[in-house]
């Protein structure tokens, strides 16, 4: 139960980490996540890592700030 707990908090800084850096992402020299352009400016981000967790995020194109719009843990 604590690896599963420390994988999941791992998981969830690895999207934190992508969804503050998004407008700026071309420039990130590591990337643990995921990222698609879902249009209107709506992104999915994944984390790589079990357990997979994804969140959509709205980037305002003018401030260049993402905000969470919802998130799920991925099962498979």
């Amino acid at each position: 139960m604590r690896v599963s707990h420390r994988n999941f908090v791992a998981a969830e800084k690895s999207v934190i980490e992508c969804e503050q850096n998004i407008s700026q992402i071309t420039v990130l020299t590591e990337n643990n996540c995921f990222i698609q352009s879902v249009g209107k400016n709506i992104w999915l981000i994944s984390s790589k890592q079990k357990p997979s967790i994804q969140v959509h995020v709205y980037l305002d194109e003018k401030t260049g700030i993402a905000t969470r719009l919802n998130w799920r843990q991925s099962f498979e």
